[in-house]
């Protein structure tokens, strides 16, 4: 699959090699729209990533077994007891989704296949007495799709929870999912009155419309309580999330194509210029070589490479024509030309010939018109190559970005809904 994140970063070249090749306002609009891509929140990939926080003996690790079926997590009376965090994550999973565990520091990895295109992280206990616990809970924040608060009921007021990290985070709640976690510890009128509680805690604190789960997640004697609803929930979100990268994808899509059709892209990016200089340049070298800068010499060549910068900026469009056009006003091609003759003059001496004209030797002819060429290239040909060759840079980066795009969005396509075992479709 082509990541999403790559193609946000081709998104972000195209916006670079378009500036001065397009209007501002449609710079201004792109630029826009990069920088909305790039300030998604979340993972930016196809796999829904979940970090698992709460406090010492809330269950997490617990509440990760259940989800898995198995035993991936170890669990301990001993508080805090996960040291180290742990990703859960999706066998084959997308590279982009590695090299954000790299980043995050965590090594500790268990690849499952019972819910494709999710990965929950088990993190360190956020009230831990070690700092360095709630520091790696600080840094993990920023890089996840959602974070599903483990919650007990002895502890689901805890002050460090709520002010420090639930409180202060608010305006992130739509990333938020809380569970109410050993209900099993509760007689079941009470559990209907502790989440009514826990809710209203949450909207005090500016979370409007918290979603809170109540489970058990490995009560004593029996299996999990509440866990496949739970599993229900993390299908339909990662779902949402497929969406909503699909609209990214479609967006980055229509903000290339824009920038394309606002630089006059359509008929190609390179407009053959290597082959109508080689032409052009051919042309006047052989015929200044012959006659020098004589009128009607440099007369003709002078309309040879005005044609090319006409043609040029005709079939380009865009601001790239007018561009052009002043770059390569007729004085300075004249001057170009002018310049580059007399090199060739200064180089090559004329003779007087039989017929009384000055002259080039004819031994010396293409020694010279090889010297003009050179000079042609070095004042005319790389400026103009250079102007050409950005806007064929920028149309490749559109045509890439374009691809990579339509590939991702088929892949989300290709994943389909998630089902977790004994989940409800």
């Amino acid at each position: 699959m082509s990541e999403v994140v790559s193609v946000v970063d081709g998104l972000d070249l195209v916006v670079a090699l378009a500036d001065g090749q397009v209007h501002p306002e449609d710079l201004d609009r792109a630029r826009r729209d990069a920088r909305l891509a790039r300030d998604r929140r979340g993972h930016l990939g196809g796999t829904l990533v979940l970090a698992l926080l709460g406090g010492t003996g809330s269950g997490k690790s617990s509440l990760l077994n259940a989800l898995a079926g198995e035993a991936v997590a170890a669990v301990s009376a001993v508080r805090p007891h996960t040291a180290r965090p742990l990703a859960w994550v999706p066998a084959g999973s997308e590279p982009a989704l590695g090299r954000l565990l790299d980043r995050l520091g965590i090594e500790e990895r268990v690849t499952h296949e019972r819910f494709p295109g999710i990965a929950l992280l088990d993190l360190t206990d956020v009230d831990s007495v070690a700092a360095a616990h709630r520091a790696t809970v600080e840094r993990l924040l920023p890089d996840v799709d959602g974070i599903v608060w483990v919650l007990d009921p002895e502890k689901y007021h805890d002050p460090v929870l709520h002010e420090e990290f639930i409180g202060p985070l608010a305006d992130s709640s739509d990333q938020f999912l809380f569970v109410l976690n050993q209900i099993d510890r509760l007689a079941p009128d009470e559990v209907e009155a502790v989440c009514a509680d826990l809710t209203a805690t949450l909207q005090a604190e500016g979370i409007d419309h918290p979603v809170v789960f109540a489970v058990a997640a490995a009560p004593p004697g029996r299996g999990p309580v509440g866990v496949e609803a739970l599993a229900a929930h993390l299908r339909h979100r990662l779902d949402a999330k497929r969406l909503c990268l699909g609209r990214l994808l479609a967006g980055t899509r229509r903000a290339a194509r824009a920038l394309a059709d606002a630089a006059g892209l359509r008929r190609g990016g390179t407009l053959h210029f290597e082959e109508r200089w080689a032409e052009a340049v051919g042309r006047v070298s052989t015929a200044l070589a012959l006659s020098g800068p004589a009128p009607g010499a440099m007369e003709e060549a002078i309309c040879t490479v005005e044609d090319l910068v006409g043609r040029l900026a005709a079939e380009g469009g865009g601001p790239f024509a007018p561009r052009l056009r002043s770059t390569f006003s007729t004085a300075r091609v004249e001057e170009e030309l002018r310049a580059a003759a007399a090199a060739m003059e200064a180089a090559f001496p004329r003779v007087v010939d039989r017929s009384g004209r000055r002259v080039i030797e004819p031994e010396r002819r293409a020694q010279a018109a090889g010297l003009l060429a050179e000079e042609l290239q070095r004042r005319l040909g790389a400026p103009l190559r250079r102007a050409v060759w950005e806007r064929a840079a920028l149309a490749a980066s559109v045509t890439g970005v374009t691809v990579e795009a339509l590939e991702a969005e088929a892949a989300l396509q290709r994943g389909g809904p998630v089902v977790a075992e004994g989940a409800s479709p």
